[in-house]
């Protein structure tokens, strides 16, 4: 028994001391209540589990209604808290880190207002969730137009649905 535990501990030192940077998994398991107040701990890691188990990933928050995370990849994920707010992450490594900074978490809120358009605020933050004020981040040609997807998508889905329409 004591070998055993000893070896788990070995294989977690390992581990540890062979740290990668942290992958969108990690970083939204890690995600501060006040970005995300009405889905506890228990919520996110349900969202992962689910969907690693291709399994409708939507649970009761903490506000009662129901939260769905439609879509998870190795660099991007996407959250319907409500009917009024859906919130995309992206998880960006940068060309040329700036001071420490290697990766950046691209934080896009939108807030619907009737069934397709609604208004994107995008914040920036490090890994583990300092917000970045920096105006100059040396975006490469792809993570700008990533960026402006997550802002532009809900025009151009209101756009298309007015043309369907007509």
């Amino acid at each position: 028994m004591k070998k055993w535990l000893l070896s788990c501990l070995l294989i977690g030192m390992t581990s540890v001391c062979s740290a990668q940077e942290p992958t969108l998994r990690d970083v939204f398991r890690q995600i501060p209540d006040s970005l995300m107040p009405s889905l506890s701990l228990n919520n996110r890691l349900d969202f992962i589990d689910f969907l690693d188990s291709n399994m409708k990933a939507a649970v009761r928050n903490q506000l009662g209604g129901m939260s769905e995370m439609t879509a998870l990849t190795n660099d991007s994920l996407s959250v319907r808290m409500s009917d009024a707010l859906r919130v995309d992450m992206l998880l960006l490594t940068l060309d040329e880190p700036v001071d420490t900074i290697r990766q950046v978490v691209v934080f896009a809120e939108t807030f619907l207002t009737d069934s397709v358009y609604g208004e994107t605020t995008v914040k920036f933050y490090t890994p583990d969730w300092q917000l970045i004020t920096r105006d100059n981040i040396p975006w490469n040609e792809i993570q700008k137009k990533r960026i402006d997807s997550l802002i532009l998508q809900n025009i151009l889905k209101w756009d298309e649905v007015r043309l369907n329409k007509s």
